[in-house]
């Protein structure tokens, strides 16, 4: 089966927002630019001990999406998913801790709701889509 365009297109965005975390790491570490989470400014060391790691996850989620969905690998779309319930629990989390700001925390559960019920009806429900990832499931 062909592979779809907007799979083509994902599998090439993947891969360059998995080496933009990594960046974005860096440049943390490095102290150049602001450091934002959920849209506030927060300090440098915040933004490594909060963000960082779930920015290394999710780059390393981004990277095994990018091959799965270039290999042709039906496991592909449950990793997109995967992100978006990460970032959920991550930050229900660190809320419930009082480890992360409770703006910041309410942002990152409703942008994850709402970008994952997205990413889902993508995956899941749209009917070429879904289709693809039944056949390559029956190779």
């Amino acid at each position: 089966m062909k592979q779809p365009l907007g799979i083509r297109i994902l599998s090439c965005f993947a891969a360059l927002a998995s080496a933009g975390m990594f960046v974005s790491i860096a440049l943390a570490i490095l102290d150049i630019g602001p450091h934002l989470m959920g849209g506030e400014k927060v300090t440098r060391s915040e933004w490594l001990r909060i963000a960082a790691p779930l920015v290394a996850v999710i780059g390393c989620l981004m990277a095994s999406i990018a091959y799965g969905l270039a290999a042709q690998k039906p496991w592909s779309r449950h990793l997109a998913i995967a992100i978006f319930v990460l970032i959920f629990v991550y930050a229900s989390a660190l809320g419930a801790a009082n480890v992360l700001r409770h703006s910041i925390m309410w942002r990152a559960i409703v942008n994850a709701s709402l970008f994952g019920c997205a990413t889902a009806w993508y995956f899941y429900f749209k009917p070429n889509i879904a289709d693809y990832f039944r056949e390559l499931g029956r190779r």
